[in-house]
């Protein structure tokens, strides 16, 4: 049987390649699945369905040598589990494109970051990238990637998972929360590499949650945190004002009752401005190309000053329920238009590995 080894290494990777694996295993192809030590994949890892996730090595964090040592010991540690495979897809991961390069195997990248370090190593290994239309194709042969060997979709990478969502008010149970009762809160993914020079101070973010919490009229402040020393961190310093969720939400129902999303992150702001809820961003980098065009789109507004979101926040909630209508009238129209990235993916790995 023919083998696709998928390396899931974040949350919105698992998303993707959950339904990916899907549609392989649909069309008769055996998954191989791996992923890594990481605080904010482990939890979901049981739901990916369609393989046993074998779990080898470990995210490398903030520092940049840890980094390195980290991956070079995954490596050699993935040898021994992925030894037989006949293509290899990943969203940006070095080990993954290394080993398929190494052992003359394609490898196949899917990601809409080019911005990101990783993609500088696996870009150029792989036999091909797909990548959202809105980026086009000039970064990745800035990255050394010739045109013939680059696809285009005409979708965002979340609408793999949004198509055909249902939203279960009943999940809010589990955190105590109502319909539209609260605003949702994530923080920017601060360890990576590619927001390594921002100067992302955790104290500042603080304070802003402390200016955001009393704007709120009402509505109750929700938190997600990332990293297991930042929800210690948070519940010490505003634990009294908002609700720190402590774990990873493996459900999308979170986010879509929420008045108001407010995200220093990529994944989460986009999944939030398809689902038609009022987005602010608050990326402290520089700003990514699927962002900005949401941001075109009229759905997600843009405050690079931490210090002036609550504000925007309270325009916002002054008129919230027409805000509402309108991004929901605007997302349910995008989202429609938008093709299944995930199945666009299957068709390419089925035409590599017949060698079409």
């Amino acid at each position: 049987m023919t083998v696709v080894w998928l390396d899931v290494l974040t949350p919105k990777q698992f998303w993707f390649f959950k339904h990916l694996g899907e549609m392989l295993t649909g069309r008769g192809f055996k998954i191989l699945a791996t992923a890594r030590a990481y605080d904010q994949v482990l939890p979901l890892l049981p739901k990916f369905g369609t393989a046993d996730v074998f779990v080898v090595g470990e995210f490398g964090g903030r520092n940049l040598r840890d980094k390195l040592v980290r991956s070079a010991e995954r490596t050699l540690k993935l040898m021994e589990v992925v030894d037989d495979f006949d293509c290899a897809v990943s969203s940006g991961s070095p080990e993954c494109s290394r080993i398929a390069f190494g052992l003359a195997k394609p490898h196949i990248l899917v990601s809409d970051t080019p911005h990101s370090p990783v993609n500088r190593l696996a870009a150029p290994l792989s036999s091909h990238v797909l990548s959202p239309r809105v980026i086009g194709k000039a970064p990745w042969v800035r990255h050394g990637v010739p045109p013939s060997r680059i696809t285009l979709y005409k979708a965002l990478d979340p609408a793999a998972w949004l198509k055909g969502f249902k939203p279960d008010e009943t999940r809010l149970r589990l955190f105590g929360l109502s319909k539209h009762g609260y605003v949702l809160v994530r923080s920017p993914e601060y360890q990576a590499s590619y927001l390594n020079d921002v100067g992302w101070r955790l104290d500042d973010y603080v304070d802003f949650l402390d200016k955001l919490a009393k704007v709120l009229d009402g509505l109750r402040l929700v938190v997600l945190p990332r990293y297991p020393e930042e929800v210690e961190y948070l519940r010490r310093k505003v634990g009294g004002r908002a609700l720190v969720v402590e774990k990873p939400v493996d459900d999308l129902s979170l986010l879509f009752f929420s008045r108001i999303f407010i995200g220093g992150g990529g994944t989460m702001t986009q999944e939030a401005a398809l689902l038609g809820v009022p987005t602010i961003s608050f990326y402290p980098g520089s700003m990514p190309a699927v962002i900005n065009y949401l941001i075109k789109q009229g759905l997600v507004r843009h405050v690079r000053e931490l210090h002036r979101v609550a504000g925007v926040a309270a325009s916002i909630l002054h008129n919230i329920d027409e805000v509402s209508a309108e991004c929901l009238k605007k997302a349910s129209r995008l989202l429609d238009r938008m093709e299944n990235p995930a199945d666009k993916t299957a068709d390419l790995i089925g035409r590599v590995i017949s060698g079409g």
